[in-house]
């Protein structure tokens, strides 16, 4: 049909007899930005793949680019029909320089066995000041540039090789306020210039602000499409979940007991300095900041993965100087980090072993592993934590990221934790997850738990916090008690030093 440019009908994909996508239509219409919104496992990722050329619809599916029915057999051939994705997990060559990477798709970037370096040159020049961002140099190694520059070259990659439609996976999920709110300039610029653009996120605050329509999945199966006019936060919850979640943030009450670990003006030189702060028994202190401004490594040092230069730590009011997170780990402090499947999961081994490997040594006798108990103890996490899979065999990587999270959490659990290092909670899962990973940490505060978080989404940590230290490039700026913290008077501390 005339202004589609790219058309799905009755799309369908089964792996190993489970069908993942059911009779999927979708219709984008030039130069509009479409979200695509779902909960982990809803089968976004696979509905990308399919348009991005990696996996084949099942018999019957059909897709029209510009009015042309095409078959996308491998993902050459969607950029040759003038379709570029940008994953979550950008795939840039990171020694290769800027200019090399925005021509890497470009049919002509040879002449007969000599590169046209100086015209590469000259196109990224124009690729970046089309985007508004000059200050990236064609000569600089892709390596040398943050998660938000990166973002930008491969746009640029896209626009280069004149793509029609870009496919963007949780582009701001990585990335500061700041530079996500540049990123949505790029987008609108995109858009102005007749490009298409499927945009994936599961920050709906994102959504309203720059999606023109708004496409739901849920468990494989198309829920509808919306115009944006249409579009409340509450309705794209219920179509998510399938259920209304009246308040994705929820707080739990909890009484506060005695302070359970101090920190009084510690130091890690070139890192961060003087950052003083406690937490209470059943207390949630939460760290707010941009990135780079040194909240991660404080959760470190607070674990033994940093030393200290200067101040000092304590823990039920002994002093506490950490050599090694083995020292943090008999104190009864836990670390769910950020990434969870780079420091916080075995994505190669299957879910009972990753429940359960910080008992494996209570699970032993003389060197013998007794795998029954740690089954036993994997499928009570697993039942706590209501985490959804088809066998506690399963590999880990199989797992949508809510799952993965709670799997990365639960493993902490039989350990049974005093002090809860939080390090983004729920990055990168939906909405439905988030609001099971906030009902976890206010059960786990009602039990006792001291809990820090560092959080870069502001409505959560205002809403799941009782108190909240903002910093700034290693620097304490301030603190607020809940009650008292707004979007607007965290993003100011965290942006200057007053």
């Amino acid at each position: 049909m005339e202004g589609y440019v790219l058309e799905l009908e009755h799309i369908g994909k089964t792996f190993s007899g489970e069908n993942v996508l059911r009779d999927i239509d979708l219709r984008l219409k030039k130069g509009e930005v479409h979200a695509l919104l779902g909960e982990n496992g809803a089968g976004k990722s696979t509905l990308i793949k399919i348009i991005s050329g990696y996996h084949l619809p099942d018999e019957g599916g059909v897709i029209r680019v510009r009015g042309k029915e095409v078959r996308l057999k491998n993902p050459k051939d969607a950029i040759n029909a003038s379709i570029h994705t940008i994953y979550q997990e950008l795939t840039l060559c990171p020694d290769m320089t800027v200019a090399e990477n925005i021509v890497m798709d470009k049919q002509d970037r040879f002449k007969g066995f000599t590169q046209k370096k100086g015209e590469f040159r000259k196109i990224a020049v124009e690729a970046m000041q089309k985007l508004g961002q000059p200050g990236i140099k064609p000569d600089t190694l892709v390596r040398r540039l943050s998660i938000a520059q990166q973002q930008v070259v491969e746009i640029a990659k896209a626009i280069t090789a004149n793509a029609s439609v870009i496919l963007m996976d949780e582009p701001t999920s990585s990335i500061s306020h700041q530079d996500a709110q540049q990123l949505l300039r790029i987008v609108r610029g995109l858009r102005e210039d007749g490009v298409t653009v499927i945009y994936i996120s599961h920050r709906l605050n994102e959504i309203s602000e720059i999606a023109d329509r708004v496409t739901v999945l849920r468990d494989g199966n198309l829920v509808g499409t919306m115009d944006q006019k249409d579009v409340t936060d509450e309705k794209l919850i219920s179509m998510m979940v399938g259920r209304d979640i009246t308040n994705v943030f929820p707080k739990r009450e909890v009484p506060l007991g005695e302070v359970v670990l101090r920190l009084d003006r510690i130091c890690c030189k070139g890192v961060f300095s003087d950052v003083s702060f406690e937490v209470r028994k059943g207390e949630i202190v939460g760290i707010g900041g941009l990135v780079g401004a040194k909240r991660t490594e404080v959760l470190e040092t607070i674990f033994g993965l940093r030393r200290t230069t200067g101040g000092k730590m304590y823990v039920n009011g002994a002093e506490y100087a950490p050599k090694s997170p083995v020292d943090a780990i008999r104190r009864k402090i836990a670390f769910v980090t950020e990434d969870r499947k780079k420091s916080g999961l075995v994505l190669c081994l299957p879910v009972y072993e990753n429940l359960s490997m910080l008992n494996a040594q209570k699970k032993s006798r003389m060197g013998v592993i007794d795998w029954k108990g740690m089954r036993a103890l994997a499928r009570r996490q697993k039942e706590a934590l209501s985490i959804r899979l088809h066998s506690m065999d399963q590999l880990i990587r199989t797992l949508s990221g809510g799952n993965q999270q709670k799997v990365a959490l639960g493993k902490w659990m039989d350990f049974d934790p005093a002090i809860l290092l939080f390090d983004e909670p729920t990055r990168g899962i939906d909405i439905g997850a988030k609001a099971e990973i906030h009902t976890i940490m206010g059960e786990l505060a009602a039990r006792g738990v001291a809990i820090i978080m560092v959080s870069s989404e502001l409505p959560e940590l205002i809403s799941v916090t009782d108190h909240i230290v903002v910093m700034r490039e290693g620097v304490v700026t301030g603190t607020m008690k809940r009650g008292e913290a707004t979007q607007e008077s965290v993003m100011s501390l965290a942006t200057s030093f007053s």
